[in-house]
């Protein structure tokens, strides 16, 4: 008798368990399939669509062979897939959010990441779309029972088409740092206000698909690092509130609403821009291997 109370009791836990989860959601672009084209954007949201909240794109204007990361987070469940829009094909194709799995759900946040492709994605405005859940009282909320519709726009061929692209390697670290994986490196024109610099940007791929990015700007004089680290706009308040020494080095951390961390120093005539979705800043083996290539020399202001 005892066995088949446990038995009974185990049974009512994995029915408990299994009414925690939301309903399995309907396919993007409608109800005909996942790979149905995308309409109506010309004019209002789909009717299958609702307004994505709580998710980033970085970089939100990529160039083709660019590397994003798509974070989602302040939801109690993300299913598992995402999906982009082929552009080129006029399908949707899925690609995969990691977090904590719980079957096809991931519980409170999600991360993934897409190679931006000129054979799958046009240039200008492109689509993606994340599924999400909280729950109110005894109900899910699913945003209506709609995928959240991300739109990012892509910029085309890289502008890192300049001569500096030659010297990336100079600048970046362009090796295995255990353990990630350099994933693509490139160098192009930016600027902070008025103020021109080249930007040289790697991306390193962890064996679990998640994401750091690293930007060296490289400024001409240091009287423009020290500018732009102070200007109220840019960095300052990160500067004033997010100072740490880090083995022996004065590290500005800054973690957003949407846990998008980042890392920056100066160094010399270069400003050292990190940045992951990484919890609590595990891509502590791309800070030091900067760190060691780039001491800070960051000044609290």
């Amino acid at each position: 008798m005892r066995k088949l109370s446990l038995i009974v009791l185990l049974l009512l836990m994995l029915a408990a368990c299994g009414e925690e989860l939301p309903p399995s959601p309907p396919p993007p672009g409608g109800e005909v399939s996942a790979g149905r084209a995308l309409a109506g954007m010309a004019g209002a949201m789909p009717k299958w669509a609702a307004e994505a909240k709580n998710v980033a794109v970085t970089p939100a204007q990529p160039y083709w062979g660019d590397g994003v990361v798509v974070s989602a987070s302040n939801f109690d469940y993300i299913y598992s897939n995402g999906y982009f829009f082929n552009s080129k094909m006029r399908t949707w194709e899925k690609f995969t959010l990691q977090g904590e799995q719980v079957k096809d759900w991931l519980k409170g946040q999600a991360i993934g990441s897409l190679t931006v492709d000129a054979g799958k994605f046009e240039q200008g405005d492109n689509y993606l779309v994340i599924y999400a859940c909280n729950k109110s009282g005894s109900q899910w909320d699913c945003n209506g029972k709609r995928w959240m519709l991300v739109i990012f726009k892509v910029m085309g061929s890289p502008t890192g088409a300049i001569p500096e692209l030659a010297f990336v390697d100079e600048f970046v670290l362009n090796k295995v740092i255990p353990p990630f994986a350099p994933a693509g490196t490139t160098a192009e024109k930016d600027n902070f206000l008025e103020i021109n610099v080249i930007r040289y940007d790697a991306k390193y791929k962890a064996p679990t698909g998640l994401n750091v990015l690293v930007h060296v700007f490289n400024f001409n004089t240091r009287a423009e690092v020290d500018k732009t680290i102070t200007h109220p706009e840019l960095f300052l308040t990160i500067v004033k509130n997010g100072v740490q020494e880090y083995k022996g080095h004065k590290v500005a951390l800054f973690l957003d609403d949407k846990d998008h961390r980042t890392a920056v120093w100066t160094s010399g005539k270069q400003l050292i821009y990190v940045e992951t979705f990484i919890k609590d800043f595990a891509s502590k083996e791309i800070i030091e291997g900067y760190l060691e290539k780039y001491p800070s020399d960051l000044v609290t202001q």
